[in-house]
This record gives structure tokens, sequence and C-alpha cells, in this order.
């Protein structure tokens, strides 16, 4: 694509300290997951999952596409470094406004709702502030010259490194190109089977082809021509990818060490492919019948595939871990205790870390000591070891590796870390092997490692200074992945109190909470206190214990669970409540085992296991298992049956007599066992809420209904619409560079929340990047209070989705005034009209259309558009009811 936008920031108006020619890497970057809002600063690249395609399966968040932006702004809010108001400069579309174009808006996330990842770059082609000029120009010169940016990443990776690149694009590529070398392959061998089955022959094709053709192939000469044709085009397009990263090497937009990594990476898989092609093109001469053919070639051409995608992946998995350049040392005072060498062991490129130096003869001549993992002969095990290394530099070749990108600890730390796994025999070729150990040794780039963010730049938090538009999600359901990351333990500093453990136990993987380290000779010793469910037999019933337990760290696999700051509680905490489960037998080997017992020991969850009637109150949201699922539902009221660990409580919720009867909104009585911990209560802590009072009041408004959805529309979406306050809070979109208001009306007063308070909880909006219909979004109408006059309404119509302008509301008789194009009957001729149509919200669907106030005309004037418009006859394509409503609706110089 090349640097399109360049052309457009003139010379003359670029800051003087921006680089003359970009030198990063687009390559050399990594997605890490954002722990803290802190660690952002202005310039940095961080990306999100799709909000199209987020689907939440248990804990884990899934996507198929990441969104990425340029930070501007960060303002943490609600005193916590996990929720932030952020503004971005991000190729995207708006709620209101369906064109894809750079923009800048202003989004509240929080870490317990929101995946939030920064995209680290090893070679940046331009400082953060440089980064933001970028983007800022790109954003000022949209309109005139809109550059062709194919997706968010590729304008993001400009902005950074000088070069458009996006790594989804090229999976996608490479998955695209992998498709159609599998159909020009394999697809005529499936066609071949599929005439067989039904009857038709080889011969018949060729029949029918000859008399169409003067000059006809037999089919094993396409079968040997379309193999070789694959290849040719194969070899061309990996000369051209070769050009292509040739050319971005001179001009400084990849490093040397991505460079040779993706030309080898691309012959290797060119290699990888050609043996079973070449192996059709063998067959395609030497097999005559087409049926033992196409049973050949089928399952080559398939494995063709399986081939190139597996060698690709094992040769980035035998990659090292270093992400940088490395330098020949020609002077032995070049080096320098806790240097990383790269030299030829065994007659392979070795790396290991400098420990000492011991004598130097000379510039070229002399001693050191290094640790790496050796081997003294070809059939022994390796193992880490410290030994002396004599270097002649005059017929050795030895490399020293660049980390100046990387933050790296002291010299001497680097080397007491290294001393420290010394003896270790965990050998692995593509996880740990001396390249491995080398990197773990030097750098300091922990998943947690926070940088504090200057917040003296940002004294307070108002959101009347943010004239942009203000993005929210407040999605039922939905929250962030709380595992991060699963590490194996390599020394016993990595262990503290508090930490999810995983070893083996009993010949098995097993988990528990560690709650004391003990301290032992040596770094490699791992001597710890455990709270697990332990059993001495296959016959004895498992109990949360504490116990006790020593690995050694040289053989033996002990892994640590990373879970998100924002999901887990604190050390302390953890364990405090770990101690507390100490006795409890309620082991199940499906529904509470040892990973359910550390979940729910370590994790801030959403649903909190209820032990006693007294921890509840009216209004607040419960789950329990109903038809054995996890189902939720508002609580009424809860009562204790003397001398019984069951409780009485009545709720409203989505029920059904059984699994397959019509689900219905009821108000009923439920008998829950509390000692099995059926009971839980869901928290709403992210979310600005109604008093209890409120939540049962409006969830009785929702009584009988019966739309129930199994996705949209279940038990957790009731729930969610009754307890969220979505409506104490009115944003006003208004033109960008001018302020924005915001409206606050708190329902209730002994809520006791100051406005400041409630602005802060600006997280509790609902995401209005839904089912968008240009300037308009659209909300599913549950109670009378969403019916809103001067807005256009969906309704069934003869069975058909249909719109109208919405012009009167009468919750008494259950009825609603729209003005659309109707018909008296189905044959009819149509006509704009005022109806009175009937409604029943506990049987039928309707939607509301909310405006951008950028674009729409008043409640008062929508309705006078549309009423001066009866009687009209002029139904048709471009001007069916939708198209009328807009008219009425939207400014006439926007409609497009």
């Amino acid at each position: 694509m090349g640097n399109v936008l360049d052309k457009a920031i003139p010379e003359d108006e670029a800051q003087p300290n921006l680089l003359p020619t970009p030198t990063g890497c687009a390559y050399c970057s990594e997605k890490v997951r954002l722990v803290s809002f802190k660690q952002l600063k202005p310039g940095d690249h961080i990306c999100q999952g799709g909000r199209s395609f987020i689907r939440h399966l248990g804990r884990n968040e899934k996507y198929l596409y990441t969104h990425h932006s340029i930070v501007k702004d960060v303002i943490c809010v609600n005193g916590t470094d996990h929720s932030a108001l952020i503004t971005l400069i991000h190729y995207n579309t708006a709620p209101y406004d369906r064109d894809l174009k750079v923009q800048e808006t202003s989004e509240t996330r929080d870490l317990r709702l929101n995946e939030l990842y920064i995209v680290r770059y090893r070679y940046p082609g331009f400082q953060p502030n440089q980064v933001l000029d970028r983007a800022q120009k790109a954003l000022e010169n949209d309109h005139e010259d809109s550059p062709p940016f194919l997706n968010s990443e590729h304008f993001c990776t400009w902005c950074i490194t000088g070069e458009e690149f996006s790594c989804k694009a090229e999976r996608a590529m490479e998955i695209m190109k992998n498709i159609v070398d599998f159909v020009l392959g394999a697809g005529s061998k499936i066609a071949k089977l599929i005439m067989q089955f039904v009857g038709i022959t080889a011969d018949d094709v060729a029949n029918a082809v000859e008399n169409l053709c003067s000059n006809t192939l037999r089919i094993n000469q396409v079968a040997t021509i379309i193999p070789g044709v694959v290849l040719i085009m194969y070899l061309i397009r990996n000369i051209v990818k070769q050009a292509i990263l040739h050319n971005k090497f001179k001009k400084g937009q990849i490093c040397k060490r991505c460079y040779n990594f993706e030309a080898r990476r691309s012959w290797y898989s060119f290699i990888a492919f050609c043996v079973p092609n070449i192996a059709s093109i063998l067959t395609g001469l030497f097999i005559t019948g087409s049926g033992l053919l196409a049973g050949i070639l089928v399952p080559l051409s398939i494995l063709s595939l399986a081939i190139v995608w597996g060698s690709t992946k094992a040769y980035k998995t035998a990659k090292s871990p270093f992400r940088g350049d490395k330098t020949r040392v020609h002077d032995m005072w070049n080096f320098q205790e806790g240097d990383v060498i790269q030299y030829r062991y065994w007659n392979m490129m070795h790396e290991a870390v400098v420990s000492s130096v011991d004598y130097r003869i000379g510039c070229k001549v002399g001693k050191v000591h290094v640790i790496h993992y050796g081997l003294q002969a070809l059939v022994s095990k390796r193992e880490i070891v410290e030994e002396e290394l004599t270097i002649d530099l005059n017929e050795m070749e030895i490399f020293k590796l660049d980390y100046s990108s990387y933050t790296v600890y002291p010299p001497e730390e680097v080397v007491r870390r290294a001393r420290h796994r010394v003896g270790e025999r965990k050998f692995g070729v593509f996880t740990n092997r001396s390249c491995h150990f080398c990197h773990w040794a030097k750098v300091n780039e922990s998943f947690d490692t926070v940088s504090t963010l200057d917040q003296s730049k940002y004294p307070s938090f108002d959101l009347a200074d943010f004239p942009h538009q203000i993005s929210t999600n407040q999605s039922a359901n939905r929250s962030s992945t709380p595992l991060i990351d699963k590490t194996w333990i390599k020394i016993k500093s990595e262990v503290r109190g508090g930490d999810p453990i995983q070893f083996n136990y009993h010949g098995h993987w097993h988990k528990g909470i560690c709650t004391e380290v003990h301290s032992t000779e040596t770094a490699r010793e791992l001597k710890i206190k455990v709270v697990h469910y332990s059993y001495q037999g296959p016959f004895d019933i498992p109990e949360v214990r504490e116990e006790t337990f020593s690995f050694d760290l040289s053989v033996e696999n002990v892994y640590i669970y990373h879970y998100h700051p924002a999901h887990r509680y604190s050390r302390t905490k953890i364990v405090d409540r770990a101690r507390k489960k100490i006795g409890e037998k309620k082991y199940s080997m499906l529904y509470r085992n040892s990973g359910h017992l550390v979940e729910e020991i370590i994790l801030r969850d959403k649903e909190e296991v209820i032990n006693s009637p007294s921890e509840l109150s009216e209004g607040d949201i419960v789950s329990f298992s109903y038809w054995g699922i996890r189902h939720r539902a508002i609580l009424v009221s809860i009562a204790k049956i003397p001398s019984d660990k069951k409780c009485w409580m009545n709720v409203i919720h989505y029920a059904a007599r059984s699994l397959v009867a019509k689900r219905t909104v009821v108000e009923e009585n439920l008998s829950i066992d509390l000692a099995g911990n059926n009971l839980r209560k869901v928290n709403f802590q992210e979310y600005f809420t109604y008093p209890g009072y409120i939540v049962i009041e409006r969830a009785r408004k929702r009584l009988g209904e019966q739309n129930f959805h199994p996705m949209s529309n279940n038990s957790s979406n009731l729930v969610h619409w009754a307890k969220v306050d979505t409506q104490s809070i009115d944003i006003q979109f208004v033109l960008k560079g001018t302020k924005m208001s915001i409206l606050l009306d708190t329902p209730d007063e002994n809520q006791n929340q100051t406005s400041i308070q409630q602005a802060s909880q600006i997280m509790s909006l609902n995401d209005i990047s839904g089912k968008g219909k240009g300037q308009m979004y659209m909300e599913p109408v549950r109670s009378w209070e969403e019916f809103l006059p001067g807005h256009i309404v969906e309704f069934k119509y003869y069975c058909i989705s249909h719109h109208g302008i919405l012009t009167e509301v009468n919750p008494r008789h259950e009825k609603i005034k729209v003005v659309h194009y109707g018909t008296k009957h189905i044959l009819g001729k149509r006509t704009i009209l005022e109806d009175d149509l009937k409604v029943n919200l506990k049987k039928e669907n309707f939607y509301i259309y909310h405006p951008d106030p950028e674009y729409a005309y008043t409640p008062e004037k929508v309705i006078k558009n549309a009423k001066s418009r009866l009687g009209e006859q002029k139904w048709g394509p471009g001007n069916r009811s939708y198209d009328f409503c807009r008219a009425c609706f939207l400014r006439e110089s926007n409609q497009n």
C-alpha cells in the first residue's frame, strides 16, 4: 500500500523532530493484555474485540476480529485504574454514522467488562508525540484526502511505523491463498468423486468435452497440469513476496531479523507445498484409473494444506523469543557480564548468558564463563550449566544480541537469575531451549508491569470538557476474560502467597491456592503451603485442607495462573478466603472440583455465594439452578424455613412448567437449598442501578410476557433490563468542536449519589453501536414508558416488519397511534394514514428508533411532518413505509 498519507502531510508543517526516514518494523509487535489504565499513554496503539462479533462463552471473551485505535487521552474514573474515559483516534464507523473514516471518539471502558490489549512495537518508527501528530493530521485531512486504509490496524501501524500493515489481513490472505490452492488442486478431483456417486463417469465428461472442443485433455493430463500450474503460481507469488520484503528492508520498514524470518518462512512453506503436489503430478502420470486417481489425489491435496499450515506454525514456534538485531563481536572488550551471546555449539547456533569475563589476551583472545543449556554428548540429557568458554575471535564467529528495545534486568541480576536455574533438566525443543532460558534471565517485562501515568495533567473528571461522541457498553452478561496467562515456575521467587498453582497430585493435574512460601537452600527447591481438595486414596472423600508440598523445579513442572487484577481479590484476602474453606466437603468431579474451588476463592465473581437469607435484600438479582441450568431472577422476598437448610423465595423470572412448555414471565415461590451453594447473588458494581423497589416495580410490568428468546430475551436480559438504569443519564450528541451537555436525573434521593458520582457511572449507558440504521439506532420496547412520540416505531403489519411515526401513546387502553403507509385490507391501495394499533407487549415485539440530534428533527416537528402527508398514495420503490418515516424523521440534507 505504501505511505499513502505521507502526501497529506506537507514537509513545512511537519514537526522538527520527525524522523526523516521511518525505521520502524510492524512485524516486531505483540499484543499484551492491559491490566491497568495507568499503563496507557498518549500515542499508544491499543486493540479490542470487534463490537459486532463479540461473544462470551463461559468466562471467556471470543471475537472474530479486532479493532485498533491510537490513544489520545486517558482519564481514570471511579477512583480506580480499572475504569477510564479514553479519547481515541481510529479508522472507525460512528454509532449514528456508518461511513468508514478516521474519527476521534471518547469512550468509557471498564477492564472488568472490556478486554483491551496494548500493541507493543520493538522498533517503532516514530515517538509517541509524533504518532499522535500523524494521527491528528490524518483526522484533519480525512474529509479532503481520505487515505485508502484497508482497516483500523493499517491506520495504526502507519501512524507508528510509517507502513500500512495488518496481521489479521496477512493471516486472512494466507488462509485465502491456501483455500485457492486447495480448490485448484483438489476441486476437480472432488467433483470427479461426486460425479461417480451420481452415476456420471469420467469418460462421459471427456466425451462431452470432446464434442465441444477439437483438442481435449485426458483426465490424467488435467490432473497432472493443475498441480503444476499451482506450483508455478506459488513460485511466482513467493518471488513477488521476496521482492516486496526486500523493498521494505531497504526503506527501513522491516528489521533485518524479521526480514530474514519472513523470507525463510515463505520458502519453507513453498518447499512443504511442493512435496504433495509433486506426488500429485507423478500420480497423474502413472495411474490411469479415474476412480483410483481421484481417491489418491484428494487426500494428497488435503495433505498439502495440512503440511503448509503445519510447517508454517512449526517454524514460528521454533523461532527464538528474542525480537531484535544482533551484531558480530570483533573485540574481547565488548563482552560484559549479563550479555546474551550467540555462537556455534555442536555445529548449531546457540545462545548463552555471559556470567563473568575471566581474562583477555589482547583484543581477540580470552576466556569467559557462560550459563546455558549444555550438552555433554549427542545422546546425553541437556542440563543448564555454567562453564568456561575459550574465545578466539580470529577463528570463532560470535554475535551479541541487542536488547536495547527491551526493558531488562541489571547485569548482576541477569547473572543471578541465570545461576538460580543451573542444574535444571527440563529442556524442550519448542518451549525451553537455551534461547528461551537466556531471554527469561534478561528481560523484565512481566504481564503486570505497570508504568505510572501522571494524573496531574488531568486534575478533574468533567465530561462537559469532552466535545466528542462518547460510546459506552452495558450489555447483559458482558465480562472480560479473567485469566491472562498460565506459566510454569522457573525459580522459587516467582511464587507468592495468594497465587493459584497447578501441580501433579496422585498422577493427575490438580489446582490449589498457595498460602505460604517457605525458605529453602536453593532457588530450585520450592516448599509451599497449599489449600486444595485433598484426599488420601480413591475411596477417600475429598476435603479442603492446607498441606505442605515440596517440589524440585529442576525436574518437576509447577504452573502458576495469572488472573486479571480487575477480577481478582488482593493476595491477603485470597489467602484469608482460602483458609476459610478448610474443612469443606462439597467436592464434585463435574461441578465443584479443585479448579472451581480456586476460581471461587480468587475471583471477584459476578455471582456471590449466599449462605443466609440475611445477605439478600428486595430487588437483588439471584442466580440458582433451574431445570438443571444456571438461571437468574429478580428477588421479591425471601424467608428461611425453620430447622432446615432450605429457604423460600418469591421471584420474578421467565419460567416454564416443563422443558418444552412456553416460557412466561411469572412471580412465584421457589424452594432453594442453601447448603449446596445453589443460591448466588449477581453483582452489578459496574452499573448505575435502580433501587430495589423500582427493580421489582419494573419487573412486575412484564408479568405475563411470552416473548422469550434464548439469545436476546431470556431471564438474564429480563433482570438486566429491570436492574440497570439507562434512563437517568441522557447524552446529547452535537457537532464535534462544541460542548456536549449531559442531563442527570436521580431517580431516588435516598441513593446519596452526587452528580459527579453519577457522571462517573457513565459506564452504565447502553452500547449505541448495535443495530444501526444510518443516523439511528434501534432498541426493543419492554414497557410503555419506552414508547416515545415523535420517533419511528417498528411493528408487525400483515405479518411483516413495518414502520410508522409514533404520534400518541395510551397505556390505559393499551393502544398507540402511528402515521404510516397503511391499508384497510391486504389488497387495498397503500395510503398514508393515522392508525390506532392494539398493543400487547406480553406477546408482541415492538422496536423504537433513536436519532442522532445532529441529523434529526425535534419530536414535535417529526409528528407535524408525518401528519402533513396524510392521504398521500405514492407508495412504491424508494417511497415505502420506512422511507416515508426516514423522510419525516431526518433532515433532508443528511438523509443519504
